[in-house]
Order: structure tokens, then sequence, then C-alpha cells
């Protein structure tokens, strides 16, 4: 059973952690993004096993583990053989990354669960609140999602052995860009703020991502504007352009429609 959840620009600014996306015993598919998903997401698993893969790395997903997506990564995974179950929490927020960092939970990888039955609880207070019918639920799961990620956070332990080898450099580097897309942010900006050369974070990002930071940056805002537009129809154009980082309503019309073969408006249509 999946449930999702929508959030207007006023929530944004108003609730600090947004709940977007719950998954309850779901018989987990094949899948491939990519261009990632505009949000955090853990996907913990239930029964049966997965594969994962995140950039260039491979995870092996069993019951009793957690495994963290940050957001517009490219990703993908698919059972390993038989029926796959899992739960999966998917949630965003103006205060996500910085809750994440405190807790020390930011890295992608995978997480091994001290206390199933922990988890299990707030998946089910979860559910309870998204089937109340009251009409605002976003205050009660925000408050939820926080209990949840305290306890994911002194309850799991980050599996070294499997997870990704990525440079801790490069780790920072793509956390800031997330947490500073709707910024103006260019290469000088970043050595300062790493205490490196342009030439030197370009390297070893390329090394890394396989691609340039500007370019990482870029898919990283045109995810946001995606799920921007889909979620607040009524703001335009130039407006979303805004804040996710882009300055010039054209330019902003033009890469969005390189990255997603479609122009902004032709997404709301497509969409509604």
């Amino acid at each position: 059973m999946i449930y999702s959840v929508k959030a207007s620009k006023a929530l944004y600014r108003s609730i600090p952690l947004l709940l977007r996306i719950l998954g309850y015993n779901y018989e987990q598919d094949s899948v491939k993004r990519t261009k990632g998903l505009p949000l955090w997401q853990f996907l913990i698993g239930v029964s049966g096993s997965g594969n994962i893969t995140l950039d260039k790395n491979s995870y092996v997903l069993h019951p009793g583990q957690a495994f963290l997506f940050p957001p517009n990564i490219p990703h993908s995974y698919q059972s390993t053989g038989g029926r796959w179950v899992v739960h999966f929490v998917g949630f965003s927020g103006n205060s996500c990354q910085k809750v994440l960092l405190d807790l020390r939970m930011h890295r992608p990888g995978l997480y091994q669960l001290k206390h199933e039955k922990l988890c299990l609880q707030h998946i089910e207070c979860f559910r309870s609140v998204l089937e109340q019918h009251e009409s605002d639920k976003n205050r009660s799961l925000s408050k939820e999602l926080y209990a949840f990620l305290l306890d994911m956070s002194q309850n799991t332990f980050e599996d070294h052995a499997a997870s990704s080898q990525q440079d801790g450099l490069i780790s920072e580097i793509t956390l800031y860009l997330e947490d500073h897309y709707a910024e103006d942010i260019s290469l000088a900006d970043l050595s300062d703020q790493f205490s490196r050369t342009p030439e030197y974070l370009c390297t070893r990002f390329r090394e890394e991502k396989g691609e340039t930071i500007i370019k990482y940056l870029t898919r990283i805002r045109i995810g946001h504007a995606r799920w921007m537009i889909l979620e607040n129809p009524d703001l335009s154009v130039s407006e979303v352009g805004r804040l996710c980082g882009f300055r010039s309503p054209s330019y902003f019309g033009k890469v969005f429609r390189d990255y997603t073969g479609m122009t902004p408006k032709a997404c709301v249509k497509n969409y509604m």
C-alpha cells in the first residue's frame, strides 16, 4: 500500500519536516530512476532481498536493514529473486538537511536496524495519521517524522562494509549543493567553502561522479523544479525558476526542456 502527501509552498516555509510518501508492506518491483527523486527516502527491508545501485556502487538490502537515498541521485533497485517486500518513507522540508546532519545520518548507504519493532511502530503511526479524516495532517506527520528520524539515528548503525566508499570531500560537496541549490553557487564559492582550488574540486568531483559539478547542480535544481511545478501548479514558471536557483526565466525554460523533454507548462498539463 502506498500513501502520498501533498505539500504547498506555505507548508515548506512553516513546517521543517514533511512526510511526502509512505509505502507499507509493499511488494517492490524493479525501479530505475535516471534523475533520482527530489526527496530523501528510507527503503526498509521486510522480507526477501533486493539489489540496489546508487551512482556506481551496488548493495544488497536484506530484512532488518534500511537504505538511505539522498535527493536527485540516479539509482535503481530490483529483487534478487522471489518476492521482495519493503516499507519506504520519503520526506523533505526546509530543515531536512540540517536535521539529518545533526543526527549524523546524512550519508547515503546501508544501515543496520538494531530494533526492527521500533521502526515498525513509527510506520504504523504514519499510517494511523494518514488514515484519519482530519483536514491538516502535516503537523502531526512532521512530529512523527522527527521522532522516526531520531530513533533511526539512535537505533541503527551504518554498515561500513557495504556502504559506499565515496570520498568524504565529495560527499560534503553534494550535500552542500543540495542544501544551497536555490542560491547563486560558483566554483569560486565552492573553492572558498572547502578550501580547495576550483581545478582540484572539478577533477575530484568528475572522477567520483562522472560529471561536472555544474551539471550535477543543474540536475538537483531541475529535480526540485519538477516537484514544485507538480505540487504548486499555480506558481508562475519564472517564480519556480527563481526558487530553484535560475535567475533567467528563458534560461530556466531551456534547461528544463533539455533535461525533461518538455516545457514547464507542458509538465503541468501532462500530470493534471
